[in-house]
């Protein structure tokens, strides 16, 4: 085997095996064939070899310096010759050397041999390989480069990719963000930072613009709540310094927690004017970088009066403190770019059936844009194409966007629209153009569409109810559409934003301001703060309308529940009866079978529910094992109500009643059949079911407390489950049928 040895150089005057005697490295060759030959003369390096054979170490390279007993001067190595076996006296073979030259190789043990081993010659061409490899992916990368920043049709195509058709582009499902406290901050740190992704959070809601109390939940925290006070102080006039006039543009600190929360659909505010500051930190962190036009688009239906009203209380607040810590110049952008215009001005739409460009130029006179809302009209029509508006206006101002210009749009609604099916084209509008929607609205009904508004006639005082759309909160719905007699009339709120502004809010990085509303007009007002903590785990399914209805499709379980909820919207029985006899009898012999038709169907989709079981328990979404657990509480609730209600027919059948009061030309008197916590069955006929009943209802409250679902079966534990006759009365005039033609569309 070969054995190299590498040494460093003596220092003490001795050679080792590394000096350069030779001039070039030692290699040793001990050779097996040459294991007769005599011992070398030379001693420090005849000493060497046999410490190394007697080490038997292995091929690796190693340390050796020998350490001869008198110096020897640098001269080359001289060959190596034959050395004789040690005597039988114990002399060493080195010591007998000298006496011994020219004797027999084969009576001496195996020897090394010294070789000369040449140094490869460089050519001047070489290098190292990594620095070959470098070079190649420098080249390589540098190139990739050129293409992709020097091609105008590359960047082009990467802008407009369109990812629409991808279900998920995001990757895995992203979860409701846990919405941090709001910083207890100075005032002049009131804007956020430019460079912060932390997620803003806001509070709770309570509109201050007078008016009665309103079933829409506020979402609660932790921390202090903001308010107008405690956010953007008021001032009196542009002279007045702002609260944060007195920091940079690009700010360290926002009150909401953070600047960066585009694309959050759950943000909470006390009133309008806290969703107007923070629209005003946003427009603040647009303008570091581009100049911004501001289209405010509001919905021109008889609904919006009061909030159209409480924005234009408070919009030249903003407006004035946008003015004042706007900067007096943005750096244009490109080589051929040159800054023209303000950095910052504003359009007014309102928007209906049609849309209207109250203020069509971009400006930034606050006296032309506070006269622009106040010429804000009112829609007769009813109807809200919300998603249509969205589009026209982004296709009307797209021209005014450039590298150095950006367009934002601000829509304040109090509906869902009635374009929602519009929704797709209006987003990827937004999209494509990088046009952010921020939108300032009211939280959807629980799983329903369906909200209900009152119209006092201001002439005759005849009152009426109106619907309008507000809702559901996902892309279909999720729920019963009825209450076990009658259409939902509970319109509990479900703490999440409607499907299809929240997507547009989302997916172009928006916000969308949750106002819990203080709405004069509702019938039914329910206050109930949600915790987002809690709701989190019930977050929509906020991707496309198609994607949401496949997913659905391959799954037996939501597949089967939604199929129940469409075969059950046709339940609901008859709610109010004539008090006269002979009109009377007649209506209750047309709605007594139905009672059994539906009592039976019950039966049987509670049997099918129970086989579900075991899907529910594998379901992924809380929302859909939360949507199984109450409608399997209701059907066997309902199947209570049911017998119930017919009990209350046949009692009526047998007697007919007489009313207290009878009914007159300006008075409607019918008898009601509504919920009741008096039971009219027998018992022993019910008692079972009852007590089943009870049970799933209270499962529900305690598998989701305070979220929709539980609030929905306290519910129907709180109101009962049987049905009782009321006498229902109704106060109108004369002309009533004349002046409902005159009702407006909300």
């Amino acid at each position: 085997m070969d054995l190299h040895a590498t040494v460093p150089p003596s220092s003490d005057g001795a050679y080792d095996l590394d000096d350069d005697l030779t001039g070039g490295d030692l290699e040793f060759a001990v050779d097996s064939e040459a294991a007769d030959t005599d011992e070398l003369t030379n001693k420090p390096i005849v000493e060497a070899a046999q410490a190394l054979a007697a080490a038997e170490v292995n091929t690796t390279d190693f340390t050796i310096v020998a350490h001869p007993q008198e110096t020897v001067p640098a001269v080359p190595v001289p060959e190596p010759v034959e050395a004789t076996t040690p005597t039988s006296t114990g002399a060493t073979a080195s010591e007998s050397a000298p006496a011994q030259a020219g004797a027999s190789a084969s009576a001496a043990p195996a020897g090394p041999k010294l070789r000369r081993k040449k140094k490869a010659a460089k050519k001047p061409w070489d290098a190292p390989a990594w620095v070959v490899s470098a070079l190649i992916h420098v080249a390589v990368v540098g190139g990739l480069a050129a293409v992709a920043t020097g091609s105008g049709e590359v960047v082009k195509r990467l802008k407009n990719l369109d990812t629409t058709l991808v279900a998920n582009p995001s990757g895995a499902q992203e979860l409701t963000p846990v919405l941090n406290d709001v910083s207890d901050v100075p005032r002049d740190q009131a804007a956020g930072d430019t460079s912060s992704t932390t997620v803003g959070q806001g509070v709770g809601f309570a509109s201050n613009i007078g008016t009665a109390p309103s079933s829409t939940p506020t979402v609660s925290k932790s921390g202090r709540q903001i308010n107008e006070k405690s956010s953007l102080p008021t001032i009196a006039s542009i002279a007045v310094p702002s609260g944060i006039s007195s920091t940079a543009v690009k700010l360290n600190r926002d009150l909401g927690g953070g600047g960066m929360i585009g694309g959050d659909v759950t943000y909470a505010a006390t009133d309008v004017g806290v969703a107007l500051d923070q629209i005003a930190r946003e427009i603040l962190r647009h303008l570091t970088q581009h100049k911004v036009t501001v289209v405010w688009m509001f919905d021109e239906s008889e609904s919006m009066k009061d909030d159209q009203k409480a924005i234009r209380e408070k919009f030249d607040r903003v407006v004035n403190e946008l003015n004042i810590n706007a900067p007096d110049e943005v750096p244009a952008k490109g080589k051929k770019a040159k800054s023209s215009g303000t950095p910052l001005n504003h359009a007014i739409v309102g928007f209906g059936n049609e849309i209207h460009f109250t203020q069509e130029k971009p400006t930034a006179n606050i006296e032309e844009i506070g006269k622009a809302i106040d010429r804000l009209q009112i829609d007769s029509t009813g109807k809200e194409n919300t998603m249509s508006a969205v589009g026209r206006v982004i296709d009307h101002y797209g021209k005014l966007i450039t590298d150095e210009r950006k367009l934002l749009i601000v829509l304040v609604t109090d509906e869902s629209g009635d374009d929602g099916a519009y929704v797709e084209e209006a987003r990827q509008a937004a999209v494509s153009r990088d046009v952010p929607v921020y939108i300032i609205g009211r939280q959807a009904l629980f799983g329903t569409d369906h909200l209900t508004l009152g119209y006092t006639d201001p002439v005759t005082k005849d009152f009426f109810w109106v619907g309008i759309k507000r809702g559901p909160e996902t892309a279909d719905i999720e729920a019963l559409q009825y209450d076990g007699i009658h259409h939902r009339w509970d319109e509990v709120p479900s703490g999440f934003a409607p499907y299809e502004l929240a997507r547009l809010a989302k997916d172009t990085g928006g916000i969308y301001f949750l106002l819990p509303s203080e709405e004069g007009l509702r019938i039914k007002r329910r206050e109930k703060a949600y915790s987002i903590e809690t709701l989190k785990e019930y977050v929509p399914d906020y991707e496309s309308r198609s994607a949401y209805l496949e997913r659905r499709e391959k799954s037996e379980f939501r597949r089967t529940l939604y199929a129940i909820i469409q075969e059950t919207k046709t339940y609901p029985f008859r709610h109010h009866y004539p008090v006269f006899p002979e009109q009377l009898l007649p209506a209750i012999e047309e709605e007594l079978p139905k009672t059994t038709l539906r009592l039976n169907a019950l039966i049987k989709i509670e049997e099918r529910l129970r086989q579900l079981e075991k899907l529910r328990n594998r379901e992924p979404e809380k929302r859909w094992q939360a949507a199984y657990d109450l409608m399997l509480a209701q059907v066997v609730a309902y199947q209570v109500k049911a017998y119930e209600y017919r009990a209350n027919l046949l009692e009526m059948q047998a007697k007919p009643p007489k009313p207290a009061t009878m009914p007159n030309p300006e008075l409607f008197v019918e008898w009601s059949l509504d919920h009741s916590t008096e039971r009219k069955a027998p018992k022993e006929k019910t008692e079972k079911v009852y007590v089943e009943a009870m049970r799933l209802l209270q499962l529900v409250v305690e598998r989701h407390p305070n979220t929709p679902w539980g609030d929905l079966a306290l519910d129907e534990i709180n109101r009962g489950l049987s049905v009782k006759r009321n006498e229902w009365h109704h106060k109108h005039s004369t002309r009533y049928e004349e002046r409902a033609k005159l009702v407006p569309k909300f």
